[in-house]
């Protein structure tokens, strides 16, 4: 009788929700051959010769630096607002940030393919493994009566997500309604836009719009992007993404806006894609054979 497997064990540190919602994933579809542990905060309490490989989620500095003293492969995973921040950073941080970054036993994956292209240009090489969640909806809701946009501008980075924009196209189009995410209450707003809190569970608001608005300073992997996506929505965002229209200004909003309203139509290959692509099974099928091609190569 042949002995079983050894699992691949994997200690998981980071952005909070990426990695614990990754690691969930991992202990659900990687069929037992991978055993990952998230931990918010590492301690000396941890047995950290016991895992095969650190993966690190957007992790700071000094963490790297604390794990690497262990002398285990690590993988870190950049997000998108960490290629921003770096980018920016003062330049004895960068360098010796990169120093870390681009040791032997380090491993740089990035969630899309414009983060490796920005990586890419400051030294650091990648490979592109998406970090997402998504429930998919088995039927395409029908769309709404009246045309609408779902957009999220938080309050608090306003001009990151340029909310004056989103303003502007509402009294473009006075005849859409523009619904706005997680910015509270805006005084002196046309009719035609609505304001809401934060909101965990978005599905009711994908089913009620056409499409979805996103245009940022900066971006990395859009999980509203990727479940607009697999409700069959329309998506305006300012990054190359298959099945999505690329804007990169208002001229190019109202452009898309105009077409898609005189048409409006249901984007079943945008959800065929994301399904394919983006499946937690297929992540984690793609993730396997990254880990163990990184302990073969140890």
């Amino acid at each position: 009788m042949s002995s079983p497997k050894k699992k691949i064990k994997i200690l998981l540190h980071g952005e909070p929700y990426h990695a614990k919602v990754f690691s969930e994933q991992l202990n659900s579809f990687s069929k037992g051959i991978i055993e990952s542990e998230f931990y918010d905060t590492l301690t000396d309490k941890i047995s950290y010769s016991n895992f095969d490989l650190f993966h690190l989620v957007s992790s700071p500095l000094p963490t790297i630096k604390k794990l690497a003293k262990h002398k285990k492969p690590m993988i870190y995973h950049w997000i998108g607002t960490d290629v921003y921040r770096f980018s920016n950073d003062f330049y004895l941080k960068k360098a010796l940030k990169k120093i870390l970054l681009t040791t032997t036993r380090v491993f740089n994956l990035t969630v899309n393919q414009a983060l490796q292209e920005e990586l890419k240009q400051i030294g650091l090489t990648s490979e592109v493994l998406p970090l997402v969640k998504l429930n998919f909806t088995e039927d395409i809701p029908p769309l709404p009566e009246k045309f609408s946009i779902l957009t999220y501008v938080p309050h608090s980075r306003w001009e990151f997500y340029n909310g004056d924009l989103v303003l502007e196209l509402a009294k473009e189009f006075p005849g859409i309604n523009f619904h706005l995410l997680a910015v509270g209450d805006i005084p002196s707003k046309p009719e035609n836009v609505f304001t809401y809190d934060f909101i965990d569970d978005v599905k009711e608001f994908y089913a009620n719009a056409n499409v979805l608005l996103r245009i940022t300073t900066h971006d990395g992997l859009s999980k509203m992007v990727l479940e607009a996506l697999s409700f069959g929505r329309q998506v305006l965002w300012n990054e190359y993404f298959p099945h999505c229209h690329l804007v990169k200004n208002q001229k190019d909003c109202i452009k898309a806006l105009t077409l898609l309203k005189s048409n409006p139509l249901y984007n079943k290959a945008g959800k065929d894609y994301v399904e394919v692509n983006y499946h937690p099974q297929k992540l984690c099928d793609d993730y396997l054979t990254l880990c163990k091609n990184i302990l073969e190569a140890k």
